[in-house]
């Protein structure tokens, strides 16, 4: 492990010639004359690795003026960090497929969201207020597609927090050749179809609706307690379902499998467009799914993205967007380096080298200026 602390940075593998196109296609540096945006994005990257949670942690830790840092937020563009981690997962890729990496038959990619606390005075604004909450308490809702075999980041995508989660899905980017797996919260008909036309597959849930109750209580009486699959036959659309969705065609068909967990008992009725494989790969596929909501626990409890202080839209969507950033950036420093550990043990020796340079480099909080800045001084 020793020899990982020569060289922790996790800037030097962000592109700086893309990096400094995407500036000028997002206008960040436009009439900024010091803290450009390559020293803001130092900052915010140091900041989530650090966990320095508020403002006046980064004024006292980085040394750079908490009204310049919060301006900063506010003013440059959230879309800007959207397009920089998607360079960054272009850079995964190609360094996947140079090392011949072995993937699975199709790759699965887990889509979720979770809801991230914000600052209260949020609340007013349409679709912010938490939802269930008798005070003005706001939240936000982070969208992911998280790549199960890779452990990276797919997509993403930042909305309010009383934002469903079907609608918001039809805007994520759907790859060919995957397998992507969801709960019952993106039960949309329009959603599957749109899976199935861009090549790919999906899994999911259904909902406990009387029609799934005959066809479990019809299965039971042919099948012994002991067997897993109960069902494994045709699921179609109701009529109705059909009419709310015109462009999906009428005879479309998939698949619907009912499964026993041999171990807990539950009833799970599962449907796929997926019709080769077996119904039993089709239920760990959907186990599958659970690493996603790891993803959310790591962001949260390494990241510290449980509560946002911040008072703007576009500075709680940058945050965010910067802790996606982030894990895609350990992910591509744990593939180049073939880095053998997972990315907390990464993270945190990042963490510990970093807290070792600041108290060697440390002056008392009044001689600190953000002008001396640039994150080279936090590259180890």
């Amino acid at each position: 492990m020793q020899k990982y602390l020569k060289n922790l940075s996790l800037y030097q593998h962000i592109d700086r010639k893309n990096f400094d196109a995407l500036v000028k296609k997002w206008n960040m540096d436009k009439g900024v004359t010091k803290f450009k945006t390559w020293e803001l994005t130092c900052a915010l990257v140091t900041s989530f690795v650090l966990k320095l949670s508020s403002y006046r942690e980064v004024e006292l830790s980085l040394g750079i003026a908490r009204s310049t840092f919060s301006d900063s937020l506010i003013k440059r563009s959230y879309g800007f960090y959207h397009d920089l981690c998607d360079q960054v997962l272009l850079d995964i890729y190609k360094h996947t497929f140079s090392r011949k990496i072995k993937k699975a038959v199709r790759e699965i990619l887990a889509i979720d969201s979770s809801e991230i606390q914000v600052h209260g005075s949020l609340f007013s604004i349409p679709f912010w207020k938490k939802k269930f909450c008798s005070g003005n308490q706001a939240a936000a809702k982070l969208h992911v597609v998280w790549n199960v075999c890779g452990e990276w980041v797919e997509d993403f995508l930042i909305t309010p927090g009383r934002k469903n989660d079907s609608p918001v899905a039809s805007l994520l980017k759907l790859l060919s050749g995957k397998t992507y797996v969801f709960d019952r919260a993106y039960n949309d008909l329009s959603f599957w179809y749109k899976i199935t036309c861009a090549g790919s597959h999906f899994v999911t849930r259904l909902k406990n609706v009387p029609r799934n109750k005959m066809k479990l209580a019809i299965a039971k009486t042919k099948n012994s307690k002991r067997c897993r699959i109960l069902y494994d036959g045709i699921y179609k659309p109701q009529k109705t379902t059909l009419l709310r969705h015109s462009h999906v065609p009428k005879d479309i068909e998939f698949r619907h499998i009912i499964y026993r967990d041999p171990e807990t008992k539950k009833i799970f009725h599962f449907v796929t467009s997926d019709f080769k494989a077996s119904a039993t790969e089709i239920a760990g596929i959907y186990k599958k799914r659970w690493a996603v909501e790891l993803l959310f626990k790591w962001l949260k409890g390494h990241l510290n993205i449980r509560y946002l202080a911040s008072r703007s839209v576009n500075a709680v969507k940058t945050q965010l967007a910067i802790s996606i950033l982030v894990q895609l950036l350990l992910q591509l420093k744990k593939l180049k380096e073939n880095f053998s550990g997972t990315l907390w043990e990464l993270l945190r020796l990042i963490r510990s080298a970093l807290i070792q340079v600041s108290l060697q480099q440390s002056t008392s909080p009044g001689d600190c200026r953000w002008e001396s800045f640039t994150g080279e001084e936090l590259t180890i």
